[in-house]
């Protein structure tokens, strides 16, 4: 039938129709609306979001995989498979994964997590019993394309996404989110990071297609592993394979670049290059190579900033913003890792990006001086969740109380960061880039330097060494 060609146009990048098929077709769909005893609470699709159920008239049939269902929300429409295809149809339709979590999941991967409890507020607390453990409550992979449909009066995609998640286990979703939702007027500062996003997604997926699986075991013990729900280990050698591709791949893009996004794909190096130092980290390989990839992390930083620098005319700015909880995170990660390895140096270099922020955090102050006592004392600090439990911990003089702060921060770290794109990168471990090890690595630094009882700390965020 011609309007289920005009969704397998969708879906196979074809073409998405006229506005006035399309209305056609959701028309036809509002005929064909059925109940699903099987979407019941309880049932094996109950974890399925979706306002209407449809059966169609005959089955599509997509990478030799057929369905007659139809599941719609409100911004998309999704086919339904039984079993596990998300990768045949990523192959079989150009889609890449989403390493990133920048891809909208029918119905959010947060949910998955038990050890989490979002407040009617909005915000999320801990769950007392989550303390020891990494939560192996769900598992969540996304694989997508977004084709850019911008007329210069609109910005605006449609995304096709093959999705499987442990929230409806044995069962694939296929389908695409409709033209011209979230539409936006166009301007040219929207239109140029959307290309460079574009850009990076290409980039990512030819850094991917070029990186094949790896058949031998990995050859180190690895400090933390993410879940393996279908008893696949996770592949390490590719995955540091992928880091090392994407980061030689962002090197020639801004070597290459004359149209001023030098900036952009220096921070996304810098990204990278901080990825492949956790992972080398996660991985277990010898703390001498790990060391070796904080200092290209923290050289990678000091290159993004001088494109930011030149890119604003601006020389005092900083390469992390700390009004923001993702720059804020990750310089206290990169700081405590710098003061767990005990290098001094890379912490001297890493506050020299940072001068535009001196004396305006307190925990970030009490972190610099281990290195410097003259650093001022603050007693203020940008994010109160996770970061007042660290704080506290560094002014107690009390050991107990020290111990007791810092297993609280320990016990919220992950929560609290909630909205992070890494959040959850153990349970979107099943293609590259999705995981590259979480840690809080400023705990660790804190506790070493205080003398703190590690085995009291044993958490799946604490680093274990050095």
């Amino acid at each position: 039938m011609m309007l289920l060609d005009t969704l397998l146009d969708e879906l196979t990048g074809r073409g998405s129709g006229t506005e006035a098929a399309r209305h056609e077709r959701y028309t036809w769909l509002e005929q064909l609306r059925c109940d699903n005893p099987q979407a019941a609470e309880g049932g094996p699709m109950a974890g399925i979001p979706g306002y209407h159920w449809y059966r169609l008239p005959q089955a599509v049939t997509v990478a030799g995989c057929r369905s007659d269902l139809l599941v719609g929300t409100l911004n998309a429409q999704y086919l339904v498979f039984e079993g596990r295809h998300a990768p045949a149809f990523a192959a079989a339709l150009g889609l890449q994964y989403d390493a990133n979590n920048r891809i909208d999941r029918p119905g959010g991967l947060d949910e998955l997590l038990d050890a989490y409890a979002e407040q009617a507020d909005g915000g999320w607390t801990t769950v007392p019993a989550a303390r020891q453990g990494m939560p192996l409550a769900g598992w969540d992979d996304v694989y997508f394309r977004v084709r850019d449909l911008s007329d210069g009066k609109a910005i605006q995609s449609v995304t096709t996404i093959a999705y499987e998640s442990s929230r409806f286990p044995g069962y694939t979703l296929l389908g695409t989110t409709m033209v011209g939702a979230g539409a936006i007027a166009h301007d040219d500062e929207t239109a140029q990071y959307m290309r460079q996003i574009f850009a990076d997604w290409a980039i990512q997926r030819d850094c991917a297609n070029a990186c094949a699986p790896s058949s031998a075991p990995w050859h180190c013990t690895p400090r933390q592993a993410p879940p393996a729900p279908f008893g696949t280990p996770f592949d390490f050698a590719r995955n540091l394979a992928y880091l090392d591709a994407l980061l030689a791949a962002y090197a020639r893009a801004q070597a290459l670049d004359d149209g001023g996004d030098d900036g952009y794909w220096a921070c996304a190096a810098a990204s990278a290059a901080y990825q492949a130092f956790s992972l080398r980290y996660t991985a277990g390989l010898p703390l001498p190579e790990v060391e070796t990839a904080l200092e290209a992390a923290i050289a990678a930083c000091e290159s993004a900033r001088a494109a930011l620098a030149a890119a604003y005319d601006d020389d005092a700015l900083p390469a992390f913003d700390f009004e923001q909880l993702t720059d804020y995170a990750r310089t206290l990660q990169l700081l405590g890792a710098s003061l767990l390895f005990g290098r001094h140096d890379l912490a001297a270099r890493l506050a020299a990006l940072q001068t535009a922020f001196d004396g305006e955090d307190g925990v970030y102050e009490a972190l610099l001086s281990a290195i410097d006592p003259r650093r001022p004392a603050v007693e203020e600090w940008y994010f109160a969740e996770p970061y007042s439990a660290l704080y506290d911990c560094l002014h107690a003089d009390d050991a107990t109380l020290q111990l007791e702060y810092l297993q609280d921060y320990l016990a919220s770290w992950h929560g609290a960061l909630v909205q992070e794109d890494w959040f959850n990168g153990h349970l979107r471990a099943q293609g590259l880039g999705g995981y590259y090890g979480l840690w809080a690595f400023e705990a660790a630094a804190v506790a070493q330097r205080l003398g703190l009882d590690r085995g009291a700390l044993a958490h799946w965020l604490m680093p274990p060494a050095p």
